[in-house]
């Protein structure tokens, strides 16, 4: 037995079963376990003895090893950190907040196991996710653990390249990986994925048609039916969806309908009057959905499902329903409608098509035709989802019936139409990528990671390693927890299997990642345990606390609890928002000043080093200011300034940090872009929280800051995630020039934002029409009116669009007051009364 627990060692989970496997327990005829010994089963029997066992061992390796754990790292490692280097349960998942020193805890656990001589140095492996992480622990292990004889034996590797190493040695010949998956050829995938596109289309028709129709007209999803729809525009008082002839509308549902008009030809008006007066004392004229000039057809779309019903917030919708149909047959005029359900089907377009022949127009396609208003959807951008889609299918094992099955239940209340379509391109574009590398002999990297593990599983590779320790495990794919179940169930000696990361942080879903390898790591491993690593050494306690509860609002992430060594107190969290973006820049350089001086006075100084800390972050490239060159060279003897993506500032930190551009739309933070609701097919446990990728990646921004973190914003468009930490007290959006922003009382992702009614000044979200909530301005909060100050007339001949003159930040624009239209300033609700005859 002692062979199997070892002697003055920790007992793995496991031991009690192979014990029990090898010496199998006595049997008493008639008498049960529990009735001789006291225990539900010989198998609690030991669990509760080892456990004893266990906890002696690890009061006594502390104070043994307390010298190493003290000075391993710079720190001494906490406690935390110490309880998961002693432990050696089978399998090991230890999930650690940001900055809570995931890499030292592997580095301490590889030098602990060496000295314990629980294993020998070629008996370790450490993998890790990408190039940099593996040579850092290299770099640090040779560092920390210099003295310890062969130290460099011990393996640190990527997966890829340990998986090229398994199936040369089980083949006797390491593969070839395709060219166009070469990581040092940066998107070399994805212009292989858009060949293939040109390709396909170039050779058959039908699927160029397909791929054309999907990026112009199907490319943006419109969401669930019934989940409120998060506006991209936000122009004045028009707020909604810009579609490819350039309008506004109002959902994304009509943006697909105006596209598919657009780029089939067929002239349509938006929201024109109707031919017939319909004022009254309880309704405004009315102005139907669609008007169609050269068929005199008015056409209404209707937030219906296929149940005749409407979303739950539109209260009296089906009265106004009722009250349009009733009008169209009273007034005799034609008349066609569509549904929710129709466009989610996709039926809506072949009834619309045929309603529209009926009168004499014949749509015709033309995916080339010039758009006025917002472009189709990017091949770069297509190929990028169908790139992640196919590293998900692959490293998740998914067959063709499979992905059915799961187009079938994601149909169900989701964009069935765009859905099905995507899936039968990436299953052509897929063929061919395929076909591609057996005709090239080649292998991508899903491949290299499934055919590793197939033969590690099947012996042809036997494993020499008793240690395995994987870092960043939130990155981590099907495809590689495959790989790590088969090493650790290796038949020939016990491993002891160790993972570290953080759910919250799991960001790399574009390149495979599935953070469910963490949330079910204890369903996939028996005998598993996990450990926390609570205690960062890095961001105040403010951010500590802000941080996990805006990352704990996705019921699927990992609890946990926070805490810091970091004493800061000072405002940690700031938020300010601009009308324009060139506003930020301002902001952020006159910052900078103040903090260059403050240096130079000794008032404020560096944590580290000579120069103080900066980081720019941007959720994209092209976040970064113009000016971030010229602020190095002005001010870069005093401070260290530094832009980054938030993707690329992961395992990173800064003294300060200046999250730029957090505002609300296609290309804001969240990005509604990125998650695209199709990937959620190749998901073993779809996640059905809004953003949830987009979530974690703001956690990350967030959480890079030892000092101070500031958002930068919109005042019209500020991000649905600052609006959330405002209504939650945890901040206050300030505006650089006005008062603060009030978050939406009701749907709590819009600020109020004064507008001007039939009745007067009201303040309604900035969200509408997705969100209804409005207010009079009787009702409280501070909206300006025009009989709270007097208005300012221009001198001078003027037109909309000029800038204003009084206050020379807003713009000019129409306006219909009571004597007819005249033109104000677009700031009116900051306080400027400018007005203007206009010029007809």
């Amino acid at each position: 037995m002692q062979s199997i627990i070892g002697r003055g060692r920790w007992i793995p989970k496991g031991a009690p079963a192979r014990i029990l496997k090898r010496y199998p327990p006595p049997v008493w005829p008639g008498r049960s376990w529990q009735s001789v010994v006291g225990a539900v089963s010989p198998d609690e029997s030991l669990r509760a003895s080892f456990a004893k066992l266990n906890a002696k061992h690890l009061v006594s390796q502390r104070e043994a090893r307390k010298q190493f754990f003290d000075t391993v790292e710079a720190n001494p490692l906490t406690p935390e950190q110490v309880d998961a280097c002693i432990c050696m349960d089978d399998a090991v998942m230890v999930v650690a907040a940001a900055g809570s020193g995931k890499t030292s805890t592997m580095v301490a656990k590889t030098g602990y196991a060496l000295h314990e001589k629980l294993a020998t140095p070629d008996q370790i492996l450490l993998l890790a996710f990408n190039r940099s992480t593996a040579d850092e622990l290299t770099e640090r292990i040779s560092v920390q653990l210099r003295g310890v004889p062969d130290v460099e034996q011990v393996r640190s590797n990527t997966f890829h390249a340990f998986g090229i190493e398994v199936i040369g040695k089980a083949t006797g010949k390491k593969p070839s990986l395709a060219p166009w998956v070469d990581p040092s050829k940066g998107g070399a995938d994805l212009k292989e994925i858009i060949n293939i596109v040109e390709s396909l289309g170039a050779a058959d028709p039908t699927f160029k048609r397909e791929w054309d129709m999907f990026r112009t007209v199907y490319g943006r999803d419109i969401g669930k039916w019934g989940q409120r729809q998060q506006p991209e525009v936000y122009e004045k008082e028009r707020v909604g969806f810009r579609t490819a002839n350039g309008e506004i509308v109002k959902s994304g549902e009509e943006r697909v309908i105006c596209d598919w008009l657009f780029y089939n030809g067929v002239t349509y008006e938006y929201e024109r009057p109707f031919e017939h007066e319909t004022a009254s004392e309880s309704h405004r004229q009315y102005a139907p959905d669609f008007y169609y000039p050269d068929a005199g057809l008015y056409h209404e779309h209707f937030a219906l499902n296929a149940k005749g019903e409407a979303p739950k917030e539109f209260k009296d919708y089906l009265v106004g329903v009722e009250w349009k149909r009733r009008i169209h047959a009273e007034k005799g005029t034609a008349f066609f409608e569509t549904t929710s359900h129709g466009i989610m089907t996709g039926e809506a377009f072949k009834l619309l098509e045929r309603a529209l022949v009926a009168k004499g127009i014949t749509p015709r396609f033309d995916a080339e035709r010039i758009p006025q208003g917002v472009e189709p959807v990017p091949q770069q951008d297509i190929a990028r989802v169908l790139r992640i889609f196919q590293q998900h299918v692959k490293n998740n094992g998914l067959t063709h019936a499979q992905l059915l099955g799961s187009l079938k239940k994601q149909s169900v209340d989701g964009f069935a139409a765009r859905l099905r379509m995507f899936l039968g391109i990436y299953e052509r574009v897929s063929a061919e990528w395929e076909r591609r590398l057996r005709e090239g002999n080649y292998i991508d990297f899903e491949d290299m990671l499934i055919q590793a593990a197939g033969h590690t599983e099947s012996g042809a590779y036997k494993s020499p390693y008793t240690i395995i320790l994987a870092d960043e495990f939130q990155d981590s794919s099907r495809a590689r927890m495959r790989l790590l179940k088969s090493l650790a169930a290796n038949p020939e000696h016990q491993t002891h299997l160790c993972v570290v990361g953080d759910d919250w942080q799991g960001i790399n879903r574009f390149a495979g990642s599935d953070i469910s390898v963490m949330t079910e790591f204890e369903k996939d491993f028996e005998n598993s345990t996990r450990l926390t690593l609570n205690t960062t050494f890095r961001c105040p306690q403010a951010i500590c606390d802000v941080s996990s509860e805006f990352i704990q609002a996705n019921p699927a992430q990992i609890r946990k609890t926070v805490a810091t060594t970091n004493p800061l107190t000072k405002a940690p969290m700031l938020a300010f928002g601009f009308d324009r973006q060139e506003g930020m820049h301002v902001h952020i350089e006159k910052r900078l000043e103040r903090m260059h001086k403050y240096a130079a006075q000794g008032d404020l100084e560096p944590a580290k080093g000579q120069h103080i800390t900066i980081m720019l972050l941007g959720r994209y490239r092209h976040d970064e200011p113009p000016d971030v060159g010229q602020w190095k060279g002005r001010f870069g003897d005093r401070l260290r300034i530094d832009f980054r993506t938030v993707h690329a500032s992961k395992g990173l930190e800064a003294e300060y940090v200046f999250v730029l551009n957090v505002i609300q739309g296609n290309r804001g933070f969240p990005s509604q872009i990125q998650d695209d609701p199709a990937l959620q097919l190749a998901m073993p446990e779809p996640d059905p929280h809004p953003f949830a990728e987009e979530r974690r990646l703001f956690y990350v921004a967030m959480t890079r800051a030892r000092k101070q973190v500031i958002f930068y914003t919109k005042v019209g468009s500020p991000s649905q995630f600052l609006v959330e930490l405002a209504k939650g007290g945890h901040l206050t959006i300030t505006p650089a020039d006005g008062e603060p922003l009030e978050p939406c009382p009701k749907c709590g992702a819009g600020v109020l934002r004064a507008r001007f009614g039939k009745f007067g000044t009201f303040y309604g979200c900035s969200r509408f029409p997705g969100c209804d909530f409005r207010r009079d301005s009787d009702q409280g909060g501070k909206v300006p009116s025009t009989q709270q100050a007097k208005s300012q007339k221009i001198r001078g001949a003027v037109k909309a669009g000029d800038q204003c003159p009084i206050c020379r930040r807003g713009v000019l624009h129409q306006i219909k007051g009571r004597n007819g239209i005249f033109l104000g300033c677009t700031r009116f609700r900051d306080g400027c009364r400018a007005t203007a005859n206009h010029p007809s």
